[in-house]
């Protein structure tokens, strides 16, 4: 089941430029053009591994709906994130207001070491540091290239003047590499992206139409729809803020499900005796 969540949980990771870049343009930018400079700056900032210089709190909230869209259960989660051998790892601390139990406490530790472990063997193979969630997406060329890009306008989001650009996918025959690919190529929505240095501010998407997805039991995914909004917490420095999505799908053809999952990071700083980082995020 939350698997089927994290499909949606687009992980895009905005980048860095040097402090104090100004951006000046003598023509009017194409949306290709605005949001290949967007890729850019994500990939500067994977490379560079910015997000593992920060520590921050993150709480998880899970609400089930019944068919009349009322809330029957809440599942919250509180993790912890920071620097660990030199990647951003996140653990759990807090489970519904409660403290781990023993069980819960004994699978962290092995998941720390398991995360210790795998970043070492990234390092000692020349790969980036970071080990990657399953399945997950970034914000790059190839999650980009299955779209049509069109700039609708200019909209503010906390303080920052932003391209609104939307999104869709292309005619035809799009790449299937996993099933992530399946939801994205369905998916249609919206980048808001900084006008003074090109971070992310904001991304809207939706489902356009329902499909299968098979992990370990068949389900169609369909009415589903979510906003991710990021801010920069330091010149030139963009982190996740919060992530709302709205899920809908039936199992096996026979019961349906429905969720409201929200996503809140917060107390961003900097680690290892750095000063605190404001959590408002606007500069």
């Amino acid at each position: 089941m939350y698997r089927l969540i994290a499909i949606f949980a687009l992980t895009i990771l905005p980048t860095a430029a040097p402090a104090g870049t100004f951006i000046s343009e003598t023509d009017p930018l194409t949306a290709k053009e605005i949001i290949d400079r967007a890729i850019a700056r994500s990939d500067r900032q994977f490379e560079s591994l910015v997000d593992a210089m920060f520590e921050s709190e993150k709480v998880t909230n899970i609400k089930s709906l019944d068919g009349d869209g009322e809330i029957t259960n809440t599942d919250q989660t509180r993790y912890r994130l920071y620097p660990l051998s030199g990647a951003l790892f996140e653990e759990m601390v807090e489970k519904d207001g409660q403290p781990l139990g023993e069980k819960e406490f004994r699978k962290e530790k092995e998941k720390k070491e398991d995360f210790v472990r795998e970043v070492e063997e990234r390092t000692a193979r020349g790969e980036h540091p970071q080990p990657e969630t399953e399945p997950g997406i970034r914000f790059n060329s190839e999650f980009v290239e299955r779209y049509q890009l069109e700039i609708e306008g200019d909209e503010m989001v906390r303080g920052h003047l932003c391209w609104v650009i939307a999104f869709q996918p292309k005619p035809g025959k799009l790449p299937v590499r996993n099933r992530m690919d399946r939801a994205l190529n369905q998916s249609t929505g919206r980048f808001w992206v900084s006008q003074d240095d090109y971070g992310m501010a904001r991304v809207e998407f939706a489902l356009r139409k329902p499909f299968k997805y098979w992990g370990g039991f068949l389900a169609v995914i369909r009415n589903t729809d979510g906003i991710m909004d990021y801010k920069r917490v330091e010149p030139d420095v963009w982190v996740p803020s919060t992530f709302e999505l709205k899920l809908d799908l039936k199992v096996m053809m026979v019961k349906s499900i429905r969720r409201l999952i929200s996503i809140s990071w917060t107390d961003y700083r900097r680690s290892e005796g750095f000063d605190v980082v404001s959590n408002e995020g606007s500069s």
